[in-house]
């Protein structure tokens, strides 16, 4: 009895999936409507990747511009040296460990921006292949039209 109950829900699950398929117009029409979906995430991924690759650029401004502070901060604290000017130089040193915190915090976001352009890139190539796939397959399914 057991084996007669399998078959008979194997056959009920097999006339309702016959049943419910797509015919070959409906199908091209689902198939447009991801791909119309998809290019717009693919333009969304775009954007973000524009976008996370001008933060890391500034990221890195930011490092190059704090560097040139720390060795001008470098250079004024060996000319006060030289002169014998100790509070001077004390001054300077002080500026240049806080310009050096300041690079060490940039540094972080420099990598936060890059591992973000790097994960937005993964998610635009991940969409255009599922894109492609589907427009292979949509093409496919035209063709039986």
């Amino acid at each position: 009895m057991r084996i007669a109950t399998l078959t008979a829900s194997a056959l009920l699950t097999f006339g309702c999936s016959l049943a419910l398929a797509e015919t070959p117009v409906q199908q091209v029409q689902q198939d447009n409507a991801d791909i119309s979906q998809l290019n717009t995430d693919i333009r969304n991924n775009e954007a973000d990747v524009r976008k996370d690759s001008a933060d890391a650029a500034h990221d890195q401004a930011d490092i190059n511009r704090d560097r040139v502070d720390r060795n001008a901060d470098q250079v004024r604290e060996d000319q006060d040296l030289s002169k014998g000017n100790v509070k001077g130089a004390e001054y300077w040193n002080k500026q240049r460990k806080d310009e050096n915190a300041e690079i060490s915090h940039d540094k972080k976001d420099l990598a936060h921006s890059q591992l973000d352009v790097k994960n937005a890139k993964n998610r635009l190539s991940k969409d255009l292949t599922v894109r492609n796939r589907d427009v292979g397959k949509r093409n496919k399914a035209a063709g039986k039209i």
